[in-house]
């Protein structure tokens, strides 16, 4: 009855992290989505925004930014957030050099200088901390917006795999990591060791802290950078754990003699780990 909750509960878990091995993917299509419909939202308001009171020059300006707006959004070229992994922050210009909303409609404009100026000393900075800025308000009235319309079309950039290029893992994530690893090792050395009888308990924590491997690495498999390195070594080392802790699970009770199979971790090239099986004939 044992052996069967256990193999019952090892096959659900692995059965549940390969369901979410999509994440990536679904996180992908879900920020595209989500950022174009952050700039259509806020050109509509935009456009809606009684202007009267601007002048010729100001209202004529207002409108071509309107139109690079929607040309910005509709192309979908947006940056990601690697300066704070998991979090979402605004981004002005990102690693590989793509441009938020409010930096490329300054671009647009011919202040290209001021955009570049703004990446180097203050790029995740939120717009109303650009108010003191004399250039981003001299900007703002060339073009009839506000500090509240700019605050509105930018938006905060998360951590994907939309665009390629390396995700960083958060120093959360490498701690976590580093832990998860040293105890799976711990649990697949101790339950490789040989023994006269097949400890129950070395079994099961060989099982567990293959589970939490599994279960850290899948959601960021497919991921490029560190955070996709640190996936694949805790999906490598947890399924090593796990299939050591079911097979010694299936069958214990078998004495060392009695045994014709002896298993051990296999570390190969390129860190790629596994579960070594000698057979003896």
């Amino acid at each position: 009855m044992r052996k069967t909750v256990i193999l019952a509960t090892a096959v659900a878990a692995c059965a549940a992290a390969l369901w979410q091995a999509r994440a990536p993917q679904t996180f992908a299509a879900y920020e595209q989505a989500r950022l174009r419909a952050h700039f259509d939202s806020a050109e509509r308001g935009l456009r809606a925004r009684d202007v009267a009171g601007l002048t010729a020059a100001q209202q004529a300006a207002r409108a071509r930014l309107m139109d690079n707006l929607h040309r910005y959004w509709v192309r979908g070229i947006f940056p990601r957030n690697t300066d704070f992994p998991g979090r979402y922050m605004p981004t002005f210009i990102d690693y590989w050099g793509k441009r938020c909303g409010v930096a490329y409609l300054m671009e647009q404009t011919g202040d290209e200088d001021m955009v570049l100026r703004i990446a180097a000393t203050e790029n995740n900075a939120r717009v109303p901390e650009l108010r003191g800025d004399p250039e981003v308000h001299r900007w703002l009235d060339a073009n009839g917006v506000t500090l509240a319309e700019a605050t509105r079309i930018q938006p905060a950039y998360g951590c994907g795999t939309i665009h390629g290029g390396p995700c960083p893992a958060s120093t959360g994530y490498k701690w976590a990591s580093a832990f998860i690893v040293a105890g799976n090792v711990t649990a697949f050395t101790l339950d490789a060791l040989p023994a006269r009888r097949t400890s129950g308990i070395k079994d099961l924590a060989a099982v567990g802290t293959g589970v939490v491997g599994i279960f850290a690495g899948v959601p960021n498999v497919g991921e490029s950078g560190s955070r996709g390195t640190y996936a694949l070594v805790n999906m490598g080392v947890g399924t090593a754990s796990l299939a050591l802790g079911i097979v010694h699970v299936i069958n214990n009770g078998k004495t060392e003699s009695q045994s014709r199979m002896r298993f051990a971790p296999w570390l190969g090239a390129r860190g790629s780990t596994g579960l070594a099986a000698q057979v003896a004939f």
